[in-house]
C-alpha cells in the first residue's frame, strides 16, 4: 500500500513539475518575442551554458521544491500530503533541510545526469562528428541508477530507496487525527 501511495504521490508531484515546465515554456516564448531574444538564444547555443542554464532553471528549483517541502513541518510534498505520507528521519523526527536537500539531490541525480548527457548529444563534441563516446557510459549510469532506485523501493521490508538510506530518512503513513 505504501509503495503504491509513494508512486501515486510522485505522479502528483510530477504534475507540479510539469506545471512549472509550462510556466518556463511560456516565459521562454515571451523572451523570444522580446529584444532579449539574441541574448537568450546565446545561452542555449552550446552544451556548457545550456547545461548550467538548465540546471539553474529546472533541476535546482525541483530539488529545492522537494527539499523544502519534505523538511517542512508537514514533511510532505503536495503529492505526499494528498496520499497521507510524510518523510521523517529513522527515529520519526522531522527531517532537517540538509538531509532533505541531500535526499533530493541524490533522487534527481539520474535526471540531471540525463540532462547533462542530452546537451552533449545535441551539441556533439567540438571538432568531432557525432556525440562524445562517454555519453554511452553516462546514459548507462542513468538507467542503472533509476533501476536501482526502483528496485530498492519495491524490495525489502522497509521499502527504503537508496536516497532514503543515504539521507537517513523513511516515508511513513501520516493519518490525520480524527480520520476513521
Amino acid at each position: 500500500m505504501r509503495t503504491r501511495a509513494r508512486l501515486l504521490a510522485f505522479g502528483v508531484d510530477y504534475l507540479v513539475i510539469a506545471a512549472y515546465l509550462v510556466i518556463l515554456l511560456a516565459l521562454s516564448l515571451v523572451v523570444l518575442a522580446s529584444p532579449f531574444r539574441d541574448a537568450y538564444l546565446s545561452v542555449w547555443s552550446n552544451a556548457e551554458s545550456a547545461e548550467i542554464a538548465g540546471f539553474m532553471l529546472l533541476t535546482m528549483p525541483v530539488v529545492l521544491y522537494f527539499a523544502v517541502m519534505e523538511s517542512s513541518a508537514t514533511g510532505a510534498t503536495l503529492g505526499k500530503r494528498l496520499f497521507h505520507l510524510r518523510l521523517v528521519t529513522l527515529d520519526g523526527s522531522r527531517l532537517s533541510f540538509g538531509r532533505g536537500l541531500l535526499r533530493s539531490a541524490v533522487k534527481f541525480l539520474p535526471w540531471e545526469l540525463a540532462h547533462f548527457t542530452i546537451w552533449h548529444l545535441v551539441y556533439g563534441s567540438s571538432g568531432h562528428a557525432g556525440p562524445p563516446a562517454w555519453t554511452a557510459v553516462t546514459l548507462t549510469a542513468v538507467y542503472v541508477l533509476a533501476a536501482a532506485f526502483l528496485v530498492t523501493l519495491f524490495v525489502g521490508r522497509e521499502h527504503r530507496t537508496i536516497y532514503d538510506r543515504i539521507a537517513g530518512s523513511r516515508v511513513e503513513l501520516n493519518i490525520p487525527s480524527g480520520h476513521p
